[in-house]
C-alpha cells in the first residue's frame, strides 16, 4: 500500500501575532504558527482557527488539493484607539476625515481649557505630525468616548482626569457635563515624571493608573465606554500610547502596537523570532514594554514544559507555541528602552530585574507605580531580595488592585472602605496561617491604609510566599511580621 500523500496547506494572516492552529477531524492540534502558517498534511477535513488580539476566525475546509487561505480581513480587532479605518482595527466608532485637531493646553488647574465636545462623527482622524518641541518638554493627550457602534444600549464616556501623584487635578474631562454619545479629549503639557489618570465610569466606579511622561515624547491615553444596560468596573477599555508626534491615527505601527497590548493581557505566548526581530528595531516604547514581557512570557513557557516533559507530563502528541527566548537579545531590548524611557521608569527597573547578571539590590527604589501589571508582579518578586526597591509608601496607593490586564490598575485608597478592611483581614489570615502563636492582630489607621500586627516572626520562605500571593512588597511584609505599624 503506498503512503497518503501529502497536500500543503498555506494560512496567511499577515500579523507576527496572529495565531493559527489546525485541528483534525479527531479534534487533535496537527499544526500550529505564530505569524503565517505553511504545512503539509494529509487530505481530509480540518479547522482553521486563527486569533489576533480579540478576534478569532475559525473555518472548517476539505483539504484535496493544495490550498491557500488569507485569513487576515477575518481578523479585525477592537480598540480603545480612533485608529483610520485603514487598518486591520475597528475604531469602535465612526471617524471623520475631517476630524479637528486637539489644542494644547497648559498644565494647570482642573477644567483649563478642555477642548469641545468630540460626537462619535467627529473624532480627531488626521492631526499635525510635527514633533514635540523642547528637547525637555512633554504632553499627555486624554481621550475619553463611548463605544457608538453597537446595536445595545449606548453609553456615556467615563469621565476622566489627570493628577499629580500627590492627588492635585491637573486636568479632567467629564463628558457628562454635555451628555452625548460621543466623547472628549485634551493635550497637555507637562513636565516629564510619573502622573496619575482617574477614571469614572456611569456606575461611579473609579479606576486609578500611572502614565509617565517623557521628553520630547506625547502619551496618549485612550478610554472607551462599553454599551449595554450591564456595566461593570472592567467594562472600559483602555489603550496608552507613545509617539514624538501628535496622534496620527493612521499609524502603520499602531495595529501591531495594540496586538502586542492585547496578547499581553491574554499572557499569550506570542513572542516569536519575527516579533524580537521588530522589538530590536522598534523606536516605539509601549512595542518594546509590551513585547519585551512577552519574551518573558515566551521564556516561562519554555521552562515549564521544560519540566512537564521531565516529569512525563507532557503528551507526546502535544505542540508547543513555536516561541524562543533569547536572553541576550532581552537584554539589548531592555537596553534600548532604558535609553528612552530613562532607567529610573518603574516598568524599565522591574524588566532590568530580569537582565542577566543584574543585581537588583544595585537597583534605585521605584518612586512611583508601574503602568503595566507584569511590571508590578516583577517588583513584587525583586522586593524579597531588595526590600527598598518598592517602598511602603507607593504601595499604600495601589492596595485595591484591580484583576484588569495588561496595565496596573486599582481603586483609589479613599474609596470603598469596606473592601479595605476585607483586604485587612486577608493579610491577617495569610500571615497567621504561616506562623505559630500568637494570631496576627491587624489594626486600621485612620488614612485607610495604615496597619500594625503582632504577628510572630515568619521564616524567609513564608514572608516571600506572602508577599508574592498578596502582591504585597517585601518591606510591608517584614514590617507587619514584626509587630510595627505601617
Amino acid at each position: 500500500m503506498s503512503p497518503s500523500r501529502e497536500l500543503q496547506l498555506s494560512v496567511t494572516a499577515r500579523s507576527p501575532l496572529a495565531e493559527i492552529f489546525v485541528i483534525d477531524d479527531q479534534f487533535a492540534l496537527v499544526d500550529r504558527s505564530i505569524g503565517d502558517l505553511d504545512c503539509r498534511v494529509s487530505p481530509g477535513v480540518y479547522k482553521v482557527k486563527a486569533k489576533l488580539a480579540d478576534a478569532t476566525y475559525e473555518r472548517l475546509i476539505l483539504l484535496d488539493e493544495d490550498t491557500s487561505l488569507d485569513v487576515s480581513g477575518e481578523l479585525v480587532m477592537g480598540s480603545a484607539v480612533p485608529i483610520s479605518p485603514a487598518g486591520s482595527i475597528s475604531p469602535e466608532g465612526p471617524i471623520s476625515p475631517e476630524g479637528p485637531i486637539s489644542p494644547t493646553v497648559p498644565a494647570g488647574p482642573a477644567g483649563s481649557a478642555p477642548e469641545p465636545s468630540l460626537r462619535g462623527d467627529e473624532l480627531p482622524h488626521e492631526q499635525s505630525t510635527r514633533s514635540i518641541t523642547g528637547l525637555d518638554s512633554a504632553q499627555i493627550l486624554l481621550m475619553t468616548r463611548a463605544d457608538t457602534q453597537s446595536s445595545e444600549a449606548p453609553a456615556l464616556p467615563a469621565a476622566i482626569s489627570l493628577h499629580q501623584l500627590d492627588g492635585t487635578t491637573i486636568a479632567a474631562l467629564d463628558p457628562a457635563d454635555e451628555p452625548d454619545t460621543g466623547g472628549r479629549a485634551q493635550t497637555i503639557d507637562v513636565d516629564p515624571g510619573a502622573y496619575l489618570v482617574r477614571r469614572r465610569d456611569r456606575m461611579g466606579d473609579v479606576i486609578e493608573q500611572s502614565v509617565y511622561a517623557v521628553a520630547g515624547w506625547q502619551t496618549q491615553l485612550f478610554a472607551i465606554e462599553a454599551s449595554g444596560d450591564d456595566a461593570t468596573i472592567g467594562s472600559s477599555r483602555v489603550s496608552v500610547l507613545m509617539a514624538q508626534h501628535r496622534f496620527t491615527p493612521n499609524d502603520p505601527e499602531l495595529p501591531l502596537v495594540e496586538a502586542a497590548r492585547t496578547a499581553l493581557a491574554d499572557e499569550r505566548k506570542v513572542a516569536s523570532d519575527a516579533l524580537v526581530e521588530l522589538l530590536e528595531e522598534t523606536d516605539n516604547p509601549m512595542l518594546g514594554l509590551f513585547g519585551a514581557h512577552l519574551m518573558l512570557i515566551s521564556r516561562d513557557a519554555q521552562l515549564t514544559q521544560r519540566e512537564d516533559a521531565g516529569a512525563g507530563r507532557l503528551s507526546e502528541r502535544a505542540i508547543a507555541a513555536p516561541v524562543e527566548f533569547d536572553q541576550s537579545r532581552f537584554d539589548l531590548i531592555v537596553d534600548r528602552l532604558a535609553a528612552v524611557l530613562g532607567s529610573e521608569h518603574p516598568d524599565i527597573l522591574a524588566l532590568s530585574t530580569q537582565r542577566s547578571d543584574q543585581d537588583v539590590r544595585a537597583l534605585q527604589p521605584i518612586s512611583a507605580p508601574p503602568m503595566l501589571w507584569r511590571s508590578w508582579v516583577l517588583l513584587i518578586a525583586a522586593s524579597n531580595h531588595a526590600p527598598e526597591l518598592v517602598p511602603i509608601s507607593v504601595w499604600q496607593q495601589t492596595v485595591h488592585v484591580l484583576p484588569l490586564r495588561p496595565f496596573f490598575l486599582w481603586s483609589p485608597a479613599d474609596q470603598d472602605t469596606e473592601l479595605t478592611r476585607t483586604w485587612a483581614q486577608d493579610i491577617a489570615n495569610s500571615l497567621s496561617a504561616r506562623a505559630p502563636e500568637p494570631q496576627a492582630e491587624v489594626f486600621w489607621g485612620d488614612a485607610g491604609s495604615q496597619l500594625a500586627s503582632s504577628a510572630p516572626a515568619l521564616d524567609e520562605e513564608a514572608r516571600r510566599r506572602v508577599s508574592e500571593e498578596l502582591l504585597m512588597p517585601r518591606a510591608a511584609i517584614d514590617r507587619l511580621a514584626d509587630g510595627d505599624r505601617l
